[in-house]
């Protein structure tokens, strides 16, 4: 078995507290509706994706749009879905991303491609400004694509019109 661990290896893709049962990965990638006109770009001051957003009965979907041509080749996605829950947006990232994992071959390392389902919830949705926590890992199972530790991250996203690209960290 092959484990990434540390906070480097910290993904923000999703939420919900922890000790819960990891949501279940679908065999393909979830389907959205179509995008109303109604659908913004805001960027993630943590991460610098970019994501199109929009809220439409009762659900908030988002879809990571900046992705990096060589994942866009492979197939790469970030497709996010909350249902109100009270004042908050809870839900589920699904993901399709590729993680560097070192092999038992003297360090080697390897890319394996993994798809996986986090937890999110959005605390505030305003019309500037969204905050909340994400799942992330922080020891992660490279064989079996599946995380061991996570650990919630808070996160903040600005309309990109707004925003400036976050500080190299």
């Amino acid at each position: 078995m092959r484990i990434v661990t540390g906070v480097g290896a910290l993904l923000i893709l999703g939420a919900w507290p922890l000790g819960g049962q990891q949501p279940v990965v679908p065999p393909k990638p979830p389907q959205f509706p179509p995008r109303p006109p109604s659908a913004r770009v805001w960027r993630s001051q943590t991460t610098g994706k970019e994501y199109l957003v929009w809220i439409e009965n009762e659900r908030l979907r988002a879809e990571w749009t900046n992705l990096p041509p060589e994942f866009a080749q492979e197939g790469a996605f970030i497709r996010t879905e909350c249902r109100r829950v009270g004042t908050q947006w809870i839900g589920t990232s699904h993901s399709y991303l590729p993680f560097p994992c070192e092999t038992s071959e003297k360090g080697k390392k390897v890319t394996k491609w993994c798809r996986l389902a986090t937890r999110i919830e959005f605390s505030r949705v305003e019309a500037d400004r969204m905050t909340g926590r994400a799942e992330g890992f922080l020891r992660f199972d490279c064989d079996r694509c599946r995380i061991i530790e996570s650990v919630m991250k808070d996160f903040e996203w600005t309309p990109k019109e707004l925003s400036p690209l976050p500080a190299k960290r």
